[in-house]
């Protein structure tokens, strides 16, 4: 396949946001035909950023987390928008917090496991992107 793009909308309820991304992720790797090392990898990922939006940014009334996937014989994308309150970190993190620390391994994670994770502010919305390089 050459390409294929999809679009869902998530909830902003954390038990309803997460069960409709892993079912939209079921549904576009059965259309992608992509690796499952690939597969796992991307999930692990998306499911990081995305328990970090339903966590510290969306409320009940901010309306629903925009989704796009996209698949290329070159990379998995996604886009995530969501008009949450603002990310107060001036950069991606990238390496991990110390052991004593709880929480904060999230998006480190995502950005180890990612060729490209991206946070920008557009107005007011929150707007992410996720690349994983298909090899």
């Amino acid at each position: 396949m050459n390409r294929i793009e999809r679009q869902y909308e998530l909830s902003v309820v954390p038990s309803e946001g997460i069960e409709q991304l892993h079912t939209a992720l079921a549904s576009f790797w059965d259309e992608a035909g992509v690796a499952p090392e690939a597969q796992i990898r991307f999930n692990t990922a998306i499911a990081e950023v995305v328990a970090n939006i339903l966590q510290y940014a969306v409320r009940p009334g901010d309306g629903p987390i925009q989704l796009r996937l996209r698949f290329t014989p070159a990379r998995i994308e996604a886009r995530l928008v969501d008009r949450g309150r603002a990310w107060e970190r001036p950069a991606i993190v990238t390496s991990l917090p110390e052991d004593w620390h709880e929480s904060g391994r999230g998006l480190a994670i995502a950005g180890a496991i990612l060729d490209t994770l991206q946070y920008r502010r557009f107005r007011n919305l929150n707007c992410w992107r996720l690349v994983l390089a298909v090899r």
